[in-house]
């Protein structure tokens, strides 16, 4: 992650440096300040037991959903969008929060659900309620590919559990009829039908049509993505060097800064530079995933997998769209792209998914015969006084859903590291209580 912001201001500052910001601070300088206060948060997040966002992630959604109300109501338009909330002294755009804030709903609601039997229809309408009231709010912003990328990464959530036969069958006819109706309109060329019943925006079948027939405007609708692509093949294998990029430098790549920061990049850094920066994202996902995959309890593992799927569609959503594979959609790059709350938010992501990997040891089968060493003074006091009060706190109803991987018991927080002692001197309960007895 570290490695990915330092490879994002380096593109900024070549960005800044042929912009004039009247006297303001640069791209550069704020997105630095945003970074610094990014990891200031992460740091002390840390400390944070993520156990407890099953507790407020509810307030925190109902927030999240009057803020987005707050947009289309008192929001500023910027670009034909109204996106942005000014609170006096900074500027925020809380789709990108809710997509954090959906992922931990999600996982707190599915945490409590015995789903040994398998998901069903009808477990999808609480679900669905918390995905779809955000999806129609920020659609109306109207944002359609933060909405489509809120849908995507909420995905996988659902998929790591076994679907019942009947939902399998609705969900692939919904797929089947979903994808025909696709093929219907680009064989017909009827893409116009959704905007004259107002399924989309006027803008956004303008950027369908530039993506599917780029040749019929390549000075107009299609501008953008002419431009990105010409800026990476112009780049090579090695790049034109870095500051030395004329597309972005003079001015004929659009967003440089923010949602063709790729293309600004690929063309100084060449294809070595851009597949640097892809194989960085490679490695942090795969790290991401294994924190999922070691997480000993299903509302970490959830978290953790919505987490990664947020980052993972964000990628593959802007770097498709500036190499032309995607429609143009303003999805910014993680930790490459300027923006302040896209920033925060997923270096947010990022401490989050580190607490959860730093706390996986915390779930024991049997907590106080593999680790004695911590439950020391408790033990001396319920020996003497032969009362077991042992401070074990019980998880929630995952146990069901996997007892191996899900253990019913949770070690207290106070001393999570003291699990790394076990080789210490009390390896086991018995050579303790042997050596208090002589």
């Amino acid at each position: 992650m570290l490695l990915l912001c330092f490879c994002g201001l380096i593109n900024l500052y070549s960005v800044s440096a042929s912009t004039d910001f009247g006297g303001d601070c640069s791209w550069f300088t704020r997105q630095s300040l945003f970074l610094g206060l990014s990891l200031v948060g992460l740091g002390l997040s840390l400390f944070l037991d993520y156990q407890y966002l099953k507790k407020i992630i509810w307030p925190i959604y109902g927030l999240s959903i009057f803020s987005l109300v707050a947009v289309l109501v008192i929001g500023i338009k910027i670009n034909g969008a109204t996106r942005w909330l000014d609170v006096g002294f900074f500027r925020f755009q809380p789709s990108e929060f809710v997509k954090v804030v959906v992922v931990v709903a999600l996982a707190a609601w599915f945490a409590k659900c015995d789903l040994s039997a398998g998901l069903g229809l009808t477990d999808l309408f609480i679900p669905g309620l918390i995905i779809l009231t955000p999806f129609i709010l920020i659609y109306k912003q109207p944002d359609l590919g933060t909405a489509i990328h809120l849908f995507a990464l909420s995905l996988p959530i659902f998929l790591a559990f076994r679907f019942r036969f009947h939902l399998l069958l609705v969900l692939i006819l919904t797929l089947v009829l979903a994808v025909g109706f696709a093929v219907f309109l680009q064989v017909t060329d009827s893409w116009q039908f959704l905007q004259e019943n107002g399924l989309i925006k006027k803008h956004q079948l303008q950027r369908v049509e530039a993506y599917l027939y780029p040749e019929r405007d390549p000075s107009g609708n299609s501008w953008q993505m002419v431009q990105s692509e010409n800026a990476i093949g112009g780049g090579q294998i090695r790049g034109r060097g870095f500051m030395t990029g004329p597309q972005h430098k003079n001015g004929f790549l659009p967003e440089a800064e923010t949602d063709f920061a790729f293309a600004a990049l690929s063309e100084e850094w060449g294809f070595v530079g851009a597949i640097l920066v892809l194989v960085l994202f490679a490695f942090l996902l795969i790290s991401a995933l294994a924190v999922a995959r070691r997480s000993q309890d299903r509302f970490g593992s959830l978290i953790t997998l919505g987490l990664t799927s947020f980052l993972f569609w964000q990628v593959v959503i802007n770097v498709g769209m500036v190499t032309g594979l995607l429609p143009v959609v303003g999805i910014p790059l993680p930790f490459i792209s300027y923006g302040g709350t896209s920033l925060m938010v997923t270096v947010a992501s990022v401490g989050l998914i580190l607490n959860i990997g730093m706390r996986r040891y915390l779930f024991q089968d049997n907590p106080v015969q593999e680790n004695p060493f911590i439950w020391r003074q408790e033990l001396e006091f319920t020996i003497e006084t032969s009362l077991v009060t042992i401070p074990i706190r019980r998880l929630a109803i995952d146990t069901p859903f996997n007892p191996e991987v899900h253990p019913q018991y949770r070690l207290p927080h106070r001393r999570p590291w003291a699990k790394y002692l076990r080789k210490s001197k009390y390896h086991n309960l018995n050579q303790w209580r042997l050596d208090k007895s002589l």
